[in-house]
């Protein structure tokens, strides 16, 4: 097994690394990294359903699509992400609780009472401090995990909560549970860094042939390289999102849109605030267009609309 620690704090960067080792090592992997603040949301999401958009913008929250289903995550400096790969015979007969189990096994150790759930998350005291997913590629298998270490509780709360119009569609949602601070339960204090340092030296001590990895400069060019191509891309992270309707009221506007693929197929507006002509030109501007926040604004910022129905607008599509 080879044992890795991301250099970098970039989310787009550090799921780059997880697809380009998950893909293209035969070698069992583990690897731990730290992301600056951002969503990651699963892959069969609507990432727009699952985030505030108006926060994660005013406060550069990246929003990334991973590998992995399952549900959508907040990452900071606080939390310590956990990702195991591995070449199975069958993997439909492996059991992703065993991935947790090392974990959960330092955790202890520190006095920290973790437990792993039916859904193979970890819980202390009935409070959430670990999300887990997979995801399986041929004979290759990777579950990975969070741990929420001493992250800013209320900006994930924020930032994971959709405050913008209603979704309809077939895009899995999250499930919410209470969460807690690894920290919190810990009778003296240590730093992140410590923590990192503590699951590594379990991996390497109980897995016979166990050795750390540095990446190398090939390495990093191509998961750079994927990391520009995908992870950094608007219609992986956003434009994936299976198709849905959304609705908004605004004031006395009322704004629907279909979207596919990323695509605006159809619009719908409501209420006496634009004339007629002013709801063609809307309509012909955006259909077919991505549903995209900047590219919007910036149209709606060139046309003759005023502010109030510019804002209008453009507050009522996202």
């Amino acid at each position: 097994m080879l044992c890795i620690i991301s250099p970098e704090k970039r989310p787009g960067f550090n799921l780059a690394a997880e697809e380009y080792f998950f893909k293209n090592y035969d070698e069992d992997i583990f690897l731990l990294y730290i992301n600056t603040p951002s969503v990651i949301v699963g892959k069969h999401q609507n990432a727009l359903a699952e985030i505030s958009p108006q926060y994660v913008r005013e406060n550069n929250i990246a929003v990334i699509r991973r590998l992995s289903g399952g549900g959508a995550v907040y990452h900071d400096e606080g939390n310590l992400n956990f990702s195991f790969h591995q070449t199975v015979n069958d993997p439909a007969k492996v059991s992703f609780k065993i991935f947790n189990k090392p974990i959960v096994t330092v955790l202890q150790n520190m006095g920290v009472p973790a437990e792993i759930s039916k859904r193979n998350d970890i819980f202390v005291n009935g409070l959430k401090i670990s999300g887990h997913a997979e995801h399986v590629f041929r004979k290759r298998i990777l579950s990975h995990g969070t741990l929420l270490f001493n992250a800013r509780k209320e900006k994930l709360s924020k930032a994971i909560k959709n405050t913008s119009g209603t979704f309809n569609g077939k895009a899995i949602q999250s499930v919410r549970s209470k969460i807690g601070n690894i920290i919190d339960f810990m009778d003296s204090p240590i730093s992140i860094e410590t923590l990192t340092e503590r699951i590594v030296n379990h991996m390497l001590a109980a897995v016979n042939d166990a050795e750390m990895y540095t990446l190398n400069a090939a390495d990093i060019k191509r998961i750079e390289q994927l990391e520009s191509e995908k992870y950094a891309t608007w219609e992986w992270n956003f434009g994936y999102s299976p198709k849905y309707r959304f609705s908004k009221q605004v004031d006395e506007t009322g704004i629907s849109v279909n979207v596919e693929k990323g695509v605006i197929k159809e619009i719908e507006i409501t209420g006496s605030f634009f004339n007629d002509e002013e709801k063609r030109f809307v309509i012909e501007a955006f259909q077919n267009t991505c549903h995209n926040y900047e590219h919007v604004k910036t149209t709606l910022e060139k046309s003759d609309l005023s502010k109030n129905k510019q804002k209008d607008i453009l507050e009522g599509m996202f």
